[in-house]
């Protein structure tokens, strides 16, 4: 099997894994169903993923490098694209959030091969472009605003399952904003302009 099907094959399979998650819960799905989703025999499954657990950790690894990605390739730069980043990450979440909030404490437990520490890392060198990694607080770095940010989502995640809220895209990212600009605002920074 040549390279390029065999990555399409595998991503038709975290495809098919993570709409039956969403819809039967992630431990809940069979690899019979998950090949039959992805059409392909249950044995392509086998020969890509030796158990449940590895699938969904590969699941974690490719939502969280498809954010980078589009992190890197976006034109966007600074603010706009953290903003942007997390437009993703709760479009994302909204469409999938059982899977999604399952992926979230994945990676707060485990941090999933560093993959988290990457998406922290390119917000962070979006906020020191925006802000010129001039912070007008003392202990204010660049890194702290990452990780407050990536606080701000995962504070969000659980607080609509914890009331049972349900996953609004475009409500889940005005909220996001209004969260990310306070903070900034507190931190000393103002983001209006940037806000994009």
């Amino acid at each position: 099997m040549s390279e390029r099907k065999r990555t399409r094959t595998r991503r038709a399979i975290l495809h098919a894994a993570k709409v039956l998650y969403e819809k039967q819960g992630v431990g809940n799905v069979p690899f019979d169903d998950i090949a039959v989703t992805a059409g392909v025999c249950r044995t392509t499954v086998f020969n890509h993923f030796a158990d449940a657990a590895e699938l969904q950790q590969a699941l974690v690894v490719a939502e969280i490098g498809e954010l980078i990605e589009f992190g890197e390739e976006s034109p966007l730069r600074g603010l706009a694209l953290v903003y942007a980043l997390l437009d993703k990450l709760i479009e994302d979440t909204a469409n999938y959030p059982r899977v999604m909030a399952r992926l979230a404490n994945a990676t707060i437990l485990g941090g999933e091969n560093g993959r988290v520490g990457e998406i922290e890392r390119l917000i962070a060198r979006q906020f020191e472009q925006a802000f010129d990694a001039s912070f007008p607080q003392p202990g204010i770095t660049a890194g702290l605003l990452a990780q407050m940010t990536m606080g701000l989502y995962y504070g969000q995640v659980n607080h609509q399952l914890a009331f049972g809220l349900s996953f609004e895209a475009e409500q889940m990212k005005q909220q996001m904003r209004v969260m990310l600009g306070l903070l900034l605002r507190g931190a000393g920074i103002g983001d209006d302009e940037n806000a994009g």
